[in-house]
């Protein structure tokens, strides 16, 4: 009777073990690449503006340095994180203050003023048009399905 019942529990922790080693970890992050990031922004403009060889390379260089400023500001919270970390404290996702915000919308609405300003230059009016279009429809989307906050006026 023992060794039948410590046949079952071994057959139980085994399988237990053996199940989890091939579950995907949802804790474990990729790590950021701007490039491969700023490749697939362009292929997905490329698809919907048509863009020939020298307006691709721009707004590939375009789509690399914000990807850049996306991974020094990942780079810089993780860092905060990981400081809190070695105090011992637990790193706290807090909600911005007001003028916190406001300040993050505003350097926001900078950023993409530029990017328009970068984007009119290389790109036909009527690529521009399409890229103000596909633009205020990713807003109303939301980027990823979520609520459209960000909309963009024609300019």
């Amino acid at each position: 009777m023992k060794k039948l019942l410590f046949c079952i529990i071994a057959t139980i922790i085994a399988t237990v073990s053996m199940a989890q080693d091939g579950a995907p970890r949802h804790r474990e992050r990729r790590e950021f690449n701007p490039e491969e990031f700023a490749k697939r922004q362009t292929e997905r403009l490329h698809s919907v503006l048509q863009l020939d060889s020298i307006q691709y390379q721009a707004v590939f260089l375009i789509n690399y340095a914000d990807a850049q400023t996306m991974q020094d500001s990942m780079k810089a919270r993780r860092e905060r994180a990981e400081k809190l970390r070695a105090n011992g404290e637990r790193p706290k996702r807090m909600k911005p203050s007001e003028e916190e915000m406001k300040a993050r919308m505003e350097l926001e609405k900078q950023r993409r003023e530029v990017r328009d300003a970068q984007m009119k230059q290389i790109l036909t009016p009527e690529q521009y048009e399409k890229y103000i279009k596909y633009c205020e429809d990713k807003a109303k989307k939301g980027g990823r399905g979520g609520k459209g906050r960000h909309r963009r006026g024609r300019r």
